[in-house]
């Protein structure tokens, strides 16, 4: 019985799930007959355990948390903390961060407390790659080295591999690159000496992206084919999702667009297949600069929608990334009630006017009939009909204003015009639009600390003062998504590029002066980062319910780009924005001088230093 529930579990790990399943099937059949309740348990765990690994889609975490509680009950803690691990995989696979550290540290406070060192070394490795994720490297840093110096002294190579491989991707993102390529080389050892054909494709699939990111192209390609065989011999559709993407990466970098077409759509078919949110969204994004690329501006929106919807799909109790995504829905659903109201108030009207028709011929008859007691009494409810006409006429102008006006929130007044003279709005080029994105450092950690209401309420704040500012300074406000901040100068002829950057040093100006307060929390006080860029946009809505006006095209990209590639607490903008203000004798800036910047290569940068009439 324990040799066939181990030979389960170990499949299970070696990505063998069919396998798993029949031999896991059979310890069950025996558990029954010899009434085992533990191997019963353990038998159905690792049963499901491969079922919702070989089908995303049949994730079960209610099924598993139930588990939970009768592994606690019977003692088996081994499996315990192996549940705990595999929901919080599952969670962070679908964007539930905070439950994702909640089963982790789960998972390590039982290892610890049963000194199964092997368990807490693979807690701090999970826990480094959930924080890596999440853009918190100093974090992923530091479990990855715990996981790291563990290993070694365990003396697995496998997971020694492992901990090599995951400290050298967050080399990837904070540098140097030579420090990632170093790193992939162990985990590539490692996994050689294991000879573990997951662990030596996974190790190639890494070194050969590296290589690309590096500029060596041709041995970039080689490694990546080679990553490819082994990943496509494997059959593991993440894996070779990811190694396709990077594949199509490569052959954009050389100009190879039908081949990087193809690595793109292999990517995302791949992905589909996974079923996972953060790989999908990489496959379309991918697919969106090869559209760009080519000059198929249709299929570029099309995947930019289907990636943008992805990023706010994630939607659960723990995502706080969402929480003003839903209330700017909320604003949406108002105002469609808004407009239901006021079709029932014209539907009222009419048929008061019909019946106030029928009422003055009954009264005609009636002035015949009756005394002037009666007639009396016909005018006085005349009146009352009349004010109540009237009373109806004005609740019907009313809800029109709010109605307008909520639209107008929504979106530019000439787009709002336009939809309602016409029921739609066509898209328009512009060729000279300044676009800003604001983001909080380490939200999603701050986030953790806080209550949902608490943080409505203080990105209320912050929002609500940056909505002021970019009224004021005649900008259009274009959307928030979680805790970042989108708008736009050049729109209209209101605002340009100058008074985006005004807008900008405004939102810093804020952000300081707010964490300088002594009396606000610090669990409420918000880093921020900025990014301009200057170019042409497309802008149009975008959908037909719940309708949004949205911006796109490489300049809205490239100032999402500025934005990661800031300092905290700093205004990061493009060469295009410098050009355009850098003879402005009111701004001074600080070169930072040439960067490497994701999907775009290398670009200048500049901090804008300062502002000197700040009475202008």
């Amino acid at each position: 019985m324990d040799s066939l529930l181990s030979k389960a579990y170990s499949t299970y790990s070696d990505y063998q799930y069919d396998e798993s399943i029949q031999i896991a099937n059979q310890a069950i059949a025996i558990a029954k007959k010899e009434e085992n309740e533990s191997a019963l348990l353990i038998g159905e765990f690792y049963k499901a355990l491969s079922v919702q690994e070989r089908d995303p889609t049949q994730s079960d975490t209610e099924l598993i948390e139930k588990m939970i509680i009768q592994m606690d009950k019977l003692g088996l803690k081994l499996e315990q903390a192996r549940a705990n691990n595999f929901l919080a995989s599952t969670f962070a696979r679908f964007g539930d961060v905070e439950k994702a550290v909640k089963n982790h540290q789960a998972a390590m406070d039982i290892y610890e407390s049963t000194g199964n060192l092997t368990g807490v070394s693979s807690s701090h490795s999970n826990l480094s790659l959930l924080y890596y994720d999440q853009h918190d490297y100093e974090e992923a840093f530091y479990h990855a080295r715990k996981a790291l110096e563990m290993d070694i002294a365990l003396g697995t190579p496998e997971n020694i591999q492992s901990s090599y491989n995951n400290l050298a991707i967050i080399f990837e993102h904070t540098g140097p690159l030579d420090s990632a390529i170093y790193y992939h080389k162990f985990s590539l050892d490692y996994a050689k000496r294991d000879e573990n054909p997951y662990s030596i494709g996974l190790a190639l699939s890494n070194l050969g992206n590296n290589y690309a990111n590096k500029g060596d192209l041709k041995l970039a390609e080689e490694t990546l084919l080679e990553a490819l065989r082994i990943r496509d011999s494997l059959g593991l559709s993440r894996g070779l999702a990811y190694t396709h993407n990077r594949l199509a990466n490569l052959y954009q970098k050389k100009n190879q667009l039908s081949k990087a077409k193809y690595h793109g759509e292999k990517s995302l078919e791949n992905a589909e297949k996974a079923g996972e949110v953060k790989v999908l969204r990489m496959a379309y994004e991918r697919l969106q600069e090869i559209a760009e690329k080519t000059g198929d501006y249709r299929a570029e929106l099309a995947f930019l929608k289907k990636a943008t919807s992805l990023k706010d799909s994630i939607l659960n109790e723990s995502n706080t990334k969402s929480i003003t995504q839903m209330m700017l829905n909320y604003e949406f659903e108002k105002k469609q009630i808004l407009d239901s109201i006021q079709n029932e108030q014209e539907k009222r009207e009419r048929d008061l006017i019909f019946n106030e028709r029928l009422e003055v011929e009954r009264s005609r008859k009636i002035i015949f009939m009756i005394s002037g007691l009666f007639l009396l009494a016909l005018a006085i409810g005349l009146f009352l009909r009349y004010q109540f006409v009237k009373k109806s006429r004005e609740i019907i102008s009313k809800e029109k204003d709010r109605s307008d006006k909520l639209l107008l929130n929504i979106l530019p007044a000439e787009v709002a015009e336009e939809l309602k003279t016409k029921g739609s709005s066509d898209a328009k080029d512009f060729d000279q639009v300044t676009v800003i994105f604001t983001d909080f450092a380490d939200f999603t950690k701050k986030a953790q600390h806080l209550s949902a209401k608490e943080l409505v309420k203080e990105l209320n704040t912050c929002f609500k003062t940056f909505d002021e500012i970019t009224y004021n300074l005649g900008l259009e406000k274009i959307k928030t998504i979680g805790d970042a901040y989108m708008a736009a100068g050049g729109l209209n002829s209101k605002s340009g590029v100058k008074e985006v950057a005004l807008a900008a040093i405004q939102m810093k100006k804020f952000i300081d002066e707010r964490n300088s307060d002594p009396n606000i929390s610090r669990k409420i006080k918000f880093d921020m980062r900025c990014g301009i860029n200057s170019g042409p946009v497309v802008a149009g809505i975008v959908g037909i319910k719940k309708f949004q006006y949205d911006i796109w095209g490489d300049t809205v990209n490239t100032a999402q780009r500025m934005e990661a590639s800031c300092e905290i607490n700093q205004i990061n903008i493009s060469e295009n924005t410098y050009s355009l203000l850098k003879d402005d004798p009111d701004f001074t800036f600080i070169e930072r001088g040439i960067l490497p910047v994701k999907g775009k290569g290398e670009m200048k940068m500049w901090y804008i230093d300062s502002y000197q009439n700040e009475n202008g």
